[in-house]
């Protein structure tokens, strides 16, 4: 046992790539200093943009069309919603192996919630939302008809407070340091999950004036994108820039709070002579819009990159450091990463792969070129695909308008090709990737429906065994 390296993991909520970014405007110098003893991904996706299904994802290295997590824990009835008891978690491997199992903050991942079952031999999940207290001059309150007032951000009225979840795994760390059998720390976080509500000190990091809006928030929204998204702008019409540069300006400075408890829990590592050989993984379950096509949240429903590029860190002893724009990688990875990298047997049942390749310098860029992620509606039930392979990307949206990107030539989305001709090879291209990932991880809803009235994508499924013939 004693030659199988420590884990630790810092998962939050809401974090979007661009949060964590080398040209980020969040200050985050302890995020920034794991990224140059590790890898940071630029390319990362979650498997889809709500936290249960990510988090379900992570847990397992499967997608929700394969785990049974389609929705929120909370927001369906329990028999609608939750993992499939087929299925291993990551977690119990390590348990087998005698690892120490530390999990503390949100859980959110299936329905019971007795962590103890997925091998969590300690945990605390009432430490993922600190209690905030928002000072009453700094509210920014989103009003609508016929709806609660809803706080999207302030300020809070303390200076600096440590997190409890962060303080669970400083002690978690502290009491199982140099003992013969080796730990897993997870902390998970609530934040920077709305409303956005940071303590006062890391609020005055920021100048709120000089906070930079998205360079979508106004832009002129046609016929060729989600109609989806027309109707969620309006939940937001009554911002104005100001508006929006406070409630940027409140979640960069609750990422600060969040990276200033990551150098704490660090330096836990440090002190106790861990850190060198531990393993470091940071990442988050889903993105934030803020701002981005006139959004704020996670835009349910919409495909594009603030919600579903998510940040990834991975420091491994022994392994390669730098900023990683080559790979294209997934939450559904994660698992069998750790896996691959302590030794231990993988997954029965797994859809991602190990990142060691990728670590160790040794892939091979153009097999890491493809993520794909799924989404169910969440309350509104309706279905999305999403593939990116290279610099394309494309949605299937049957009860909307499909979209097609380039985001090496159009990195914020503006302008949808799906229905140029000019584009249409790749459109098809596209959409057979995506039918070839349905058929690969068994995603048969889809994949088998072949009724009149639901043929909406360009081209159907037996088109990829046109190509094999």
């Amino acid at each position: 046992m004693a030659d199988r390296p420590n884990v630790l993991i810092l998962m939050s909520d809401h974090t979007n790539r661009e949060a964590l970014a080398p040209d980020s405007q969040c200050l985050t110098p302890n995020f920034d200093a794991l990224a140059r003893d590790g890898v940071r991904f630029a390319h990362n996706y979650t498997t889809n943009a709500i936290c249960s299904p990510a988090r379900a994802s992570l847990m397992t290295g499967t997608y929700p069309s394969a785990h049974g997590m389609w929705d929120c824990t909370h927001t369906q009835r329990r028999e609608w919603v939750n993992v499939s008891d087929r299925l291993t978690y990551w977690s119990q491997r390590f348990a087998q192996a005698g690892y120490h199992m530390g999990y503390f903050g949100k859980w959110h991942v299936e329905q019971t919630n007795r962590l103890e079952s997925f091998g969590w031999g300690e945990y605390d999940c009432g430490v993922g939302h600190m209690k905030a207290r928002p000072t009453d001059d700094s509210r920014l309150t989103i009003r609508r008809a016929g709806y609660r007032d809803y706080l999207m951000a302030a300020v809070d009225e303390r200076e600096e407070m440590n997190h409890a979840a962060f303080d669970r795994g400083v002690d978690f760390i502290r009491r199982h340091a140099g003992g013969e059998r080796p730990f897993c720390c997870f902390v998970s976080t609530g934040e920077p999950h709305d409303p956005y509500i940071p303590p006062r000190r890391f609020m005055d990091m920021y100048n709120v004036d000089s906070i930079e809006v998205s360079p979508t928030l106004r832009e002129e929204y046609g016929d060729d994108r989600p109609q989806v998204v027309q109707r969620m702008r309006a939940a937001w019409e009554d911002m104005s820039d100001a508006d929006w540069r406070f409630a940027a300006a409140a979640y960069r400075a609750t990422v600060s709070w969040l990276d200033s408890e990551t150098g704490r829990i660090v330096d836990a590592l440090k002190e106790a002579g861990l850190y060198e050989d531990t393993i470091i993984i940071v990442t988050s379950d889903h993105g934030d819009m803020l701002g981005g096509h006139g959004l704020a949240t996670k835009g349910v429903g919409t495909a594009y990159e603030e919600v579903y590029n998510i940040p990834l860190i991975v420091k491994a002893p022994g392994m390669r450091g730098g900023e990683d724009t080559t790979h294209r990688t997934s939450l559904v990875d994660i698992a069998p990463t750790l896996l691959d990298l302590c030794g231990l047997d993988p997954l029965e049942v797994c859809q991602g792969r190990s990142l060691r390749p990728v670590l160790e310098g040794t892939a091979a860029p153009r097999d890491w070129q493809d993520a794909y992620a799924e989404f169910f509606g969440q309350r509104f039930v309706y279905t999305q695909r999403i593939v990116w392979h290279g610099d394309w990307k494309y949605v299937f949206s049957p009860g909307g308008v499909d979209e097609l990107y380039n985001l090496a030539e159009d990195p914020h989305e503006e302008h949808n090709l799906a229905a140029r001709p000019e584009h249409h090879d790749r459109l098809v291209d596209m959409c057979k990737r995506m039918w070839r990932k349905m058929l690969e991880i068994g995603d048969e809803s889809l994949f088998n429906t072949h009724y009149a009235t639901l043929r909406t994508a360009p081209v159907g499924p037996h088109c990829i065994h046109d190509d094999q013939e």
